[in-house]
């Protein structure tokens, strides 16, 4: 698991994190420069699409970004 998917999991402990970053990464390439408002956020907006979609989506779109975990980030939201 990713340092971004920790931190993921802490935030919505019911989500499946890989779901989530996909989802997150659809609007942004990168997510080291979110702030931790723009991350709690973030893994709202992520959460509210997935509920949308659907997990099949999710899935999908998470195997999309190729193998888990994606690369650490320079920093972690706090």
């Amino acid at each position: 698991m990713s340092l971004y998917q920790a931190k993921i999991k802490e935030l919505s402990p019911a989500s499946d994190p890989r779901h989530v970053e996909g989802y997150m990464r659809l609007e942004r390439g990168t997510l080291d420069r979110l702030s931790p408002e723009q991350f709690r956020a973030e893994v709202a907006l992520a959460v509210a699409c997935i509920a949308e979609g659907g997990n099949d989506e999710a899935e999908k779109l998470a195997q999309s970004y190729g193998p888990y975990p994606f690369r650490l980030p320079l920093r972690l939201p706090s």
